[in-house]
């Protein structure tokens, strides 16, 4: 399974006009907000470096994936701050704030924090399958995070100038990401179908999983530490929505030709089960009294 050479181009502008409008609804003040109430971000930030990258691990050694995919998955579960769980958030009566804050921690906290999983994570998957001779690019994998960074701050940066344009970046840079994202989704199903129907039923399984897994992990996570029913929302869709897209462009950016379409594969399949899947979740919290418990 592989990307088309014009789909491989439309993730990175994908990913720059994502970047652009999420930095368009970001100012000082919201990071201010942050420190001043830090404990639900945390949490938050705990939940998705913590449980996602542990799950996708504990699902390719449970399912015996083959090493490339797994390593796929474990990049899938490493790339915290998906773009469709602050819609999803709201449309579940979720925190919406502190979504938003989540999303921006973890993409900020990114190129140091996903790194740095990948790094644990993928050593001991090598180690343990004796496949040394599959090198994992740290450093250029840490480059790509850095420079996904810079968007942001165009966006920060233009909020800081002018509000009204910012807000136009915002709208425009976010219908347009989602038209983008909507045709390679398309595009992968309608090229690859024959492709789908022969991939492992536990690769497919792991890629399912991996999202429900994180939304409940996420959502007891936040229960255990005791914060309220629309903060815990949002700490579930949060954490098991990942950034398909920025695994995408990981995986394009990062690995050589030769091995890239085996590792496509679980953020592939991810991309295109998690998004009803996180609609269904946000549509039962919806559906659920919101008393405390």
């Amino acid at each position: 399974m592989s990307l088309s050479a014009a789909e491989s181009l439309l993730i990175p502008v994908f990913m720059f006009l994502l970047m652009l409008g999420m930095g368009a609804t970001l100012s000082l003040e919201d990071f201010r907000m942050i420190l001043r109430r830090p404990l639900p971000v945390m949490i938050g930030l705990a939940s998705q470096y913590g449980w996602m990258p542990l799950i996708a691990w504990l699902l390719a050694l449970t399912l015996d994936l083959p090493l490339p995919i797994a390593i796929g998955l474990i990049i899938t579960g490493c790339t915290a701050g998906g773009p469709i769980s602050n819609f999803f958030t709201y449309i579940a009566r979720g925190d919406l704030a502190l979504s938003i804050a989540m999303t921006a921690t973890s993409t900020l906290c990114g190129f140091l924090l996903i790194p740095l999983t990948l790094f644990f994570y993928t050593t001991s998957l090598l180690n343990m399958s004796g496949e040394g001779q599959l090198a994992i690019p740290h450093w250029r994998i840490t480059a790509t995070l850095l420079a996904i960074l810079v968007p942001v701050g165009l966006g920060m940066l233009l909020r800081s100038r002018n509000l009204a344009w910012a807000r136009r970046a915002e709208r425009g840079a976010t219908v347009i990401g989602f038209v983008l994202i909507l045709v390679i989704v398309v595009g992968i199903i309608q090229r690859e179908s024959d492709t789908l129907l022969r991939v492992d039923w536990r690769v497919i399984l792991a890629c399912i999983l991996l999202g429900p897994m994180g939304f409940l992990l996420g959502y007891f996570f936040a229960w255990l530490l005791k914060l309220g029913i629309a903060q815990r929302r949002a700490v579930s869709l949060e954490t098991g929505s990942q950034n398909t897209p920025l695994a995408l462009a990981i995986v394009l950016i990062s690995f050589p030709p030769e091995i890239r379409s085996d590792i496509l594969v679980a953020p592939l399949i991810y991309g295109m089960a998690i998004v009803p899947l996180t609609a269904l979740a946000a549509w039962l919290c919806r559906i659920t009294p919101t008393r405390q418990n």
